[in-house]
């Protein structure tokens, strides 16, 4: 079989013992029932970064250049089954340390519930978290839009970073566990994720649930640049619902991914 001419996603590809970056899909979009298609995050965004030009003149960096990368592909998810999945997340981030424990990486979902077992491996001290929602519905179950609740209860920090979106209950839980929504006296090590839904529609149409009056790239990029002034153990993507192939909502997130990276 003659491969001289097959394209992957990044060129070139480190063995995972040499990178200094990797990247996860987690096609997992069980629990959204309104929406769906965020299981397609990870091909969208892998195509996106394939197509758009990877060096960023502003910082006078290329990541994809810079750095070693290597893409492991997508996990093995189990729809409908959130715990044999979140399972599988966290068997595989520990696989991944034990072969590399250096190397930064970046998760491509999916819903933002696949955040959870993420960090429950990674252990960061706070989650900076870019979403449009608080995601602090209270509830003895998991769902997209509780699993900020379930990490505020296992003693994470988390700073709430354009959020616009909430019912009353959450309002009192963000209250209770005393989250934040700015980064000042914020504590390393940190984990950063973002929702899709952080950015105006007008430059992210294609999200599980859009709110108006969004932040603009220019906003979100600066923030980015500022979590990265504390030491961040990896981060996320999530909430791309499409099924299009470059569409702008997975640009953006391509985008969004290589400016956290320019700052490695």
């Amino acid at each position: 079989m003659n491969l001289l001419y097959a394209s992957k996603s990044f060129v070139p590809e480190y063995p995972l013992k040499e990178a200094d970056i990797c990247f996860l899909g987690i096609p997992f979009d069980s629990t959204a029932s309104a929406v769906g298609n965020q299981r397609f995050g990870p091909v969208l965004v892998r195509e996106a970064l394939k197509n758009i030009v990877t060096y960023l003149p502003e910082k006078k960096k290329n990541p994809f250049r810079d750095k070693k990368i290597c893409d492991l592909g997508d996990l093995d998810v189990v729809l409908g089954d959130y715990e044999e999945t979140a399972s599988r997340i966290k068997d595989t981030i520990k696989s991944v340390k034990k072969v590399n424990k250096k190397v930064f990486p970046v998760f491509i979902g999916g819903e933002h519930l696949a955040t959870l077992p993420v960090v429950e491996t990674l252990k960061p001290k706070t989650i900076v978290q870019l979403d449009a929602h608080m995601d602090l519905v209270k509830s003895s179950g998991y769902a997209h839009n509780t699993w900020a609740f379930s990490a505020a209860k296992k003693g994470f920090k988390i700073v709430q970073l354009g959020t616009r979106s909430w019912d009353e209950d959450e309002e009192k839980t963000c209250r209770e566990f005393k989250i934040k929504k700015e980064m000042k006296g914020m504590e390393g090590p940190v984990y950063l994720t973002v929702d899709m839904d952080v950015f105006d529609p007008a430059y992210a149409p294609d999200t599980g649930y859009r709110e108006p009056k969004g932040l603009s790239p220019e906003q979100v990029f600066k923030i980015i640049d500022q979590v990265f002034g504390k030491k961040v153990v990896g981060m996320d993507i999530t909430e791309i619902s499409s099924r299009e192939i470059n569409n702008p909502t997975a640009t953006l997130a391509a985008r969004t991914i290589l400016r956290a990276l320019s700052n490695l």
